[in-house]
Formats: structure tokens, C-alpha cells, sequence
């Protein structure tokens, strides 16, 4: 009875977050590299992700997921964007405490280099505008930008058993709730100054995350053999606004961002194919943020060895693969996206 009362109250708090007013230094791309889709597995399934979290990443799709792997992992990612203008890394590792709780550690950081850098100009915009203009005398060398966040993660797995009056025994349910508490934190270097940025500019922002989903039987809650599982998962991003502060890159220079919550709602349902040793997954996922988008996904799984994935990415189409052996499992999703393909590569060791 607390457990479904906790419930009710955390649905009603997700709602009100997600229609909190916009501030004056609100920023709708604030934190942007933390909306680039997270593991090859998510990618390739169009980033319909939060009611199927139950790997490395979870935490990244819905915290609650990290207290779904029972069992220890290291995980990393990497992907280039912009034909390797920007370098995507992640590395994670996941640690079961017990059958109901998990904690996760993960470090997520994207970077651009080469960045070339030009003083003030100073010549007329006519001048400038001329096809044979030599920008050249301006350049005054590159420089670097890097954004990092760190992520603690803890999950707890919350069982109940209902009775439903039509069923000849009660239902059970699987609710795990989880929580991120994230370290932002990022900036330029090697800026010399070109008369407008004076200095290297950094940034620095503390946020939480809050997750749960709803997981149960089809073949228990029909008394049918041979159906599924299915999930409703709700994930809240940013749940308290996250405020993130920059320095003063002059004297009269200083800004902060306040990034508003985002909701994700999502549902996946997993049906086994005795007959081929296979399983069939379809998963949903929407975004409340930047006026909301939708992501649908599909995976033939063939013995939990090789998998194959397609998806929509609020209308992009993504694929994707994977192979698992021993303890070891990779990941592969291609994507195409206006300023070219991205791929991702994820690697994980369970133990």
C-alpha cells in the first residue's frame, strides 16, 4: 500500500515538474552534449530507450534500470560526429549490491579540438564580404572545448504481488526506482584572446535525475502461456533544473543556464520466440522537451548471441547490431543525420 501511494505521488510530482515556467536565463540547448543518444544497443533501436534500460547505460535512460543487471559491468562508448570534428567517450562501471540494489559510476565527455581562433577584425563588413578576403592576417592560433559530466547513480528494485479478484493467484509487479545526482562540468582551453573573449571559459552545474518503471508478465496478468513481458518506465531529466554557472570571461560578462526538467515516458514489450530460440522486442519513447519527439524501435534477438536492430529517431531511421560472447558484448549503430553518418561503437564486460 506505501509502495503504490509513493508511486502515485511520484507520478503527480513528475507532471508538475515538466510545466515549471521557463526563466529569463533559460537556455533551450543548454547542456546539449548531454542529449546525444547514449550505447550502441539504444542507438540502434532510434533511442526508444527508457522502458528497456537494463545495461551500463540505464542510468543515462532511466536510473531506475541500473538495479536490473544483477550482476557487474564495465562499459564504454565511442562515436564521432561532424566527420570527427567532435569526439564522443564514455566509460561506466555498474555494481550490484544485492538482488534489489545497484550503484553506478559513469563519466561521459565530449570534445572539440582544432578550434581555429581570429582577433577582432577590423577591416569594413564590404571588405570582408569580398570573395578573395584574406582572413589569414587575423588567425591567432586554436584552441579547445571540452564538456564533461559525472554521474552517481543508485537503483533499488521494489516487488509486490496484487490480488485482482478475476486471477486465481496474485499478480506479481516489479517497480525499481532510481536516481542520478550528475557533476557537470566544462570549458575552453588554449583560448589567447582576440579582443571579444579575453580568456578560457569554464562552467560548472550540479542536476538530479529520478526514474521508475512499471514491469510485469503478459502470460500472468492474461493466465495466457507463451506471451511476454511488458514495461511502462517514466524518467524526469534535470528534475530540479539544473543551473549551470559560467565564469566571467570579462569584466561585464557573466551568464548562467537553468536547464528545465524533460519527461520520458516510455514502453517496451518482449515476446519469446520458442520455436527459433529468439526474442522479439518492441520499445516507445517520448520526450516532453523542445516540444516533444517520438522514437520506436525493434530487436531480433537470435540466443542472446547476435542481435540485430531497427528504429526511428523522431523520424530519422537508425540500425544497429551486436554480439555477445562470454562476458563480453559489442555494440554497433549507424545513424544519418543531416551533417552526415554517425556511428557508435559500445563495448561491455559483465563478471
Amino acid at each position: 500500500m506505501r509502495l503504490t501511494s509513493a508511486f502515485c505521488f511520484f507520478s503527480c510530482w513528475l507532471l508538475g515538474t515538466t510545466s515549471l515556467p521557463a526563466g529569463s536565463n533559460d537556455r533551450p540547448y543548454a547542456n546539449a552534449f548531454l542529449e546525444i543518444p547514449l550505447g550502441g544497443r539504444a542507438s540502434g533501436l532510434g533511442n526508444a530507450y527508457a522502458a528497456v534500460a537494463n545495461d551500463g547505460t540505464a542510468f543515462f535512460w532511466n536510473p531506475a534500470g541500473v538495479s536490473l543487471m544483477h550482476r557487474r559491468e564495465i562499459s564504454m562508448m565511442y562515436a564521432t560526429q561532424f566527420e570527427g570534428f567532435g569526439q564522443y567517450n564514455f566509460l561506466g562501471y555498474t555494481h550490484q549490491l544485492s538482488e534489489r540494489y545497484g550503484f553506478s559510476v559513469s563519466w561521459i565527455r565530449y570534445s572539440v579540438g582544432s578550434i581555429d581562433e581570429f582577433l577582432q577584425l577590423e577591416d569594413s563588413y564590404y571588405d570582408r564580404g569580398h570573395i578573395d578576403y584574406d582572413f589569414s592576417k587575423y588567425y591567432s592560433g586554436q584552441f579547445s572545448y571540452a564538456d564533461n559530466a559525472l554521474f552517481f547513480s543508485f537503483a533499488r528494485l521494489n516487488t509486490l504481488r496484487l490480488n485482482l479478484g478475476w486471477l486465481y493467484s496474485e499478480f506479481p509487479i516489479e517497480i525499481p526506482v532510481g536516481v542520478n545526482f550528475k557533476v557537470i562540468q566544462g570549458g575552453s582551453s588554449g583560448i589567447k584572446g582576440n579582443g571579444v573573449v579575453n580568456k578560457d571559459v569554464s562552467k560548472f552545474g550540479i542536476g538530479v535525475d529520478v526514474g521508475t518503471m512499471i514491469m510485469f508478465g503478459m502470460n500472468d496478468l492474461m493466465e495466457t502461456p507463451y506471451l511476454g513481458d511488458f514495461v511502462l518506465a517514466f524518467n524526469v531529466q534535470d528534475a530540479t533544473g539544473t543551473a549551470v554557472r559560467w565564469n566571467a570571461i570579462s569584466s561585464d560578462t557573466r551568464a548562467q543556464d537553468v536547464v528545465q526538467p524533460n519527461l520520458k515516458f516510455g514502453m517496451a514489450y518482449a515476446q519469446p520466440l520458442d520455436g527459433l530460440q529468439s526474442n522479439l522486442l518492441f520499445s516507445y519513447e517520448h520526450n516532453s522537451r523542445y516540444g516533444g519527439d517520438h522514437h520506436f524501435g525493434v530487436e531480433y534477438d537470435y540466443q542472446r548471441l547476435l542481435a540485430l536492430r531497427f528504429g526511428t529517431d523522431n523520424g530519422t531511421l537508425t540500425y544497429g547490431a551486436g554480439v555477445s560472447a562470454w562476458h563480453f558484448r559489442l555494440d554497433y549503430a549507424l545513424s544519418s543525420q543531416a551533417l552526415g553518418a554517425v556511428h557508435r561503437i559500445g563495448a561491455a564486460y559483465r563478471f
